[in-house]
């Protein structure tokens, strides 16, 4: 699935929610630039947020800031692939599974 996304290129404009991949990942963009070389999606947390491929339930990583922070509806699995999936019920949500902000779904 991940072909189907634009791989990252340098000296390349982005507008703010697109989606691109870089190492087999795939990021949305979360603030609009012109990519440098040295501004690779894995190293510019400021730039991209990674998301997780379609179909796929990622397991819940603590968020860096507001660009990466899960919105209401994102789904995780916690604490590892084999945990429970849980739902965001909040936007901006940057808690822990089960601290706030969240409803077991399975």
């Amino acid at each position: 699935m991940t072909a189907l996304f634009p791989e990252w290129k340098p000296n390349t404009a982005y507008a703010v929610d697109e989606r691109i991949r870089y190492a087999d990942k795939l990021y949305r963009v979360v603030q609009a630039h012109t990519s440098q070389s040295d501004w690779t999606p894995d190293k510019t947390p400021a730039l991209f947020a990674e998301v997780a491929k379609p179909g796929e339930i990622p397991v819940w990583r603590q968020p860096t800031g507001a660009q990466d922070a899960y919105g209401k509806g994102d789904r995780v699995r916690y604490p590892d692939e084999n945990g429970a999936v849980f739902e965001s019920n909040v936007d901006g949500n940057v808690w822990e599974p089960g601290v706030y902000g969240w409803k077991t779904i399975e």
